[in-house]
């Protein structure tokens, strides 16, 4: 949500603010953020549920630790 947020502040397409320069895939990038903003401006909305939202929150960096040394190999 933060890059919408960013988008916002600055006046810039959301795609702009990650760096996604492929034509396409910015529209459908763009697409998708004015999608959520359009459902987040009603009444009554529903929280938006993301896929990362869904797994595990973790309290530690294991997860980094294992990714980096599974890297040196």
């Amino acid at each position: 949500m933060s890059i919408l947020a960013i988008s916002k502040q600055y006046k810039q397409r959301p795609s702009e603010i990650i760096g996604i320069t492929n034509d396409y895939e910015a529209f459908c990038f763009d697409e998708c953020c004015t999608y959520i903003l359009n459902e987040l401006s009603k009444e009554n909305h529903r929280e938006p549920r993301f896929e990362d939202d869904d797994k595990k929150k973790n309290t530690n960096n294991d997860e980094i630790i294992n990714w980096l040394k599974a890297q040196e190999h």
